[in-house]
């Protein structure tokens, strides 16, 4: 229940919840098991769902025909996509802190990682429906936002710097997705 309470106060209260997200003391595993792997599922489920009951040919509102032996493979990169964004997110803060006053520390830059995540995760539901994807850009927004709060209050970026830092941020994280994607591809994962 605690994880659910977390969920809801960092939608609806999230200044108040990175407070407390600062104080409270977690470990890597535990961020794991309770947030990034439950919560990363939903966008895949979603996804393998709406292929196998809504897909057909390509149209403007519907998308595109997914062969049924390839929709476990679209799940599995989209999971596994979701979760290695997050870790790798973690790893380029724990990277850019110093440059920017803060202390260097994965864990701290995992909390802020993780929980930012979490409205484009739990948009990640409404992928069931191809058109819902904007449902994604709201979340998408609103995660943005909690990244702003939180490299400010957990990792103790300076007043004025969190647009740079998470600006800095996206951009190496979208550098190290093509990156991976086009290794992924080439070795024939994707």
């Amino acid at each position: 229940m605690e994880s659910l309470r977390r969920i809801v106060y960092l939608v609806f209260r999230p200044q108040a919840e990175w407070d407390l997200i600062a104080e409270e003391k977690t470990s890597v595993d535990e961020l794991l098991r309770r947030y990034i792997l439950p919560l990363a599922l939903l966008a895949p489920i979603a996804t393998m769902t709406g292929m196998k009951l809504f897909d057909r040919n390509w149209d403007p509102v519907h998308g595109y025909l997914v062969p049924s032996e390839q929709i476990l493979a679209a799940g599995a990169a989209t999971y596994f996509g979701i979760v290695g964004s997050i870790l790798a997110l973690a790893a380029i803060f724990a990277l850019l802190a110093p440059m920017f006053g803060s202390a260097r520390g994965y864990l701290a830059s995992l909390k802020v990682a993780t929980f930012g995540a979490v409205p484009v995760m739990l948009a990640g539901a409404t992928m069931l429906i191809p058109v819902m994807a904007i449902v994604g850009l709201v979340g998408l927004c609103h995660t943005l936002f909690l990244l702003w709060l939180g490299v400010r209050r957990v990792l103790r970026v300076p007043a004025g710097s969190q647009t740079e830092f998470i600006g800095i941020s996206i951009v190496l994280l979208t550098f190290a997705s093509v990156l991976a994607g086009a290794a992924a591809s080439a070795i024939g994962l994707i």
